[in-house]
């Protein structure tokens, strides 16, 4: 089960005064998509961000904010990327312009699903598990498999549905299918691995899962489904959801934004599904 994201975007005239001469206004999309990112990164509930009425104009198009940002993904660390965008539970935004008729602010609200301290936690365990599995001299495929085996047999499918995060995957031992999901997109990052969060429909139900990059291919990942909940509560690992093509990767439906010719484009899924070592 996923859990939506709740946004609101409020935009307003309200006359303040002009701006001080020490405050800094920025004068690019990116450089105000980069600081929503910092701020975000840092937890911060509120904040406001200064741009002259030529960027607030390009970025006032852009409702999705938080989708904006989400797309700047340094391979530097796990922790931006699809992983913020999943963070962030609410987040609201509303737009003031000055007087001068030069200036706008940017206020924005974010409601976090993990608070800073757990992330240092999530961070270290992150840190352990990496160097526990070995994988500084393994292939793309051997990583895959076991970040894929740790998780899924440390991890049991929350069934009341309370925990989204992969802090309740990897620390709490319990999650949902976005719990999985981003447990697997920080440890696959960290461990050199390309790979994204896709969201959609699994079984006709709200559902989240991977796809991962190996040789230079594509591959649907879902490691939710491939630790199913057994009558008796034993543990079982599957692979039947791991490195599939789009065939044979059944009752999964991506979300429109999936689903875009430029997409699918950059990140084409293989025509065969990957052959797995014994």
């Amino acid at each position: 089960m996923l859990k939506k994201i709740l946004l609101v975007i409020i935009c307003i005239l309200i006359v303040l005064p002009p701006v001080t001469a020490d405050a800094k206004t920025y004068t690019s999309q990116d450089e105000v998509y980069r600081i929503i990112r910092k701020n975000l990164l840092a937890h911060k509930e509120q904040f406001t961000i200064e741009m002259n009425m030529e960027v607030m104009n390009k970025i006032g198009k852009n409702t999705d904010l938080l989708d904006k940002t989400a797309a700047i993904d340094y391979k530097s660390t796990s922790k931006d990327g699809d992983y913020l965008r999943f963070s962030v539970s609410q987040w609201t935004s509303h737009w003031q312009w000055y007087t001068n008729g030069k200036t706008a602010v940017l206020n924005f609200g974010a409601i976090y699903r993990t608070t800073l301290k757990q992330e240092k936690v999530l961070d270290a365990e992150i840190k352990r598990v990496l160097k526990a599995l070995k994988l500084s001299d393994k292939s793309d495929y051997t990583k895959v498999k076991r970040i894929h085996d740790y998780i899924i047999k440390k991890t049991v499918y929350d069934q009341s549905l309370e925990n989204h995060t992969a802090y309740n995957a990897l620390i709490d031992k319990t999650a949902v299918c976005d719990g999985y999901s981003l447990a697997a997109y920080r440890l696959l990052t960290d461990a050199g691995i390309e790979n994204r969060v896709i969201t959609g429909l699994g079984n006709g139900s709200s559902h989240s899962w991977n796809i991962v990059k190996i040789n230079n291919k594509w591959y649907n990942l879902d490691l939710t489904w491939d630790d199913p909940i057994t009558d008796t509560g034993e543990q079982v690992l599957f692979y039947d959801y791991f490195l599939k093509n789009d065939s044979d990767f059944k009752n999964h439906r991506r979300d429109a934004k999936y689903r875009t010719n430029a997409f699918i484009k950059k990140y084409p899924i293989a025509k065969e599904s990957y052959k797995m070592a014994n």
